[in-house]
């Protein structure tokens, strides 16, 4: 690839380098909105604890809160870990002006597949979680 400067003489992202820059920063951004709605099922679910459940309401109530622990905690911090680490390898590159690193790209694309692995596994963690909180509160109506 072919290194462009400005009229500084300051080093400018390439096309394709700024397009991985970008989706790789979408991405992060969207862990941040994972975690706060992850809270927000969280005050859900500890409203519902907070109620006199049947044994198995509990324990359904228990399993997601546990679930959104895990993702809050584990999932999403381990997906911003390796987000934020390709950036400093893209930040590496552009420092040292090797934008040729072959293992930069064959790293993205499994990144970005990954992330959206985790996007579609979100989405459905959300639609549970969701369903769950609307059955729990109805049937609980007097309580909640």
């Amino acid at each position: 690839m072919i290194s462009v400067t400005g009229v500084t003489n300051n080093y400018v992202l390439q096309p394709a380098l700024l397009e991985k820059h970008t989706k790789t920063l979408d991405w992060l951004s969207a862990t941040v909105l994972w975690k706060s709605e992850l809270a927000f099922f969280q005050r859900q679910l500890e409203d519902l604890a907070a109620l006199r459940l049947m044994r198995e309401d509990r324990s359904e109530v228990n399993h997601f809160q546990n679930l959104v622990l895990f993702y809050t905690v584990e999932v999403i911090e381990d997906m911003r870990k390796k987000l934020r680490n390709h950036e400093s390898k893209l930040a590496r590159m552009l420092e040292t002006r090797s934008e040729w690193e072959i293992q930069y790209y064959k790293e993205h694309g499994e990144l970005m597949e990954e992330a959206e692995a985790l996007s579609a596994r979100f989405e459905k963690l959300k639609a549970d979680l969701k369903a769950a909180i609307v059955k729990l509160a109805t049937e609980n109506t007097d309580n909640y």
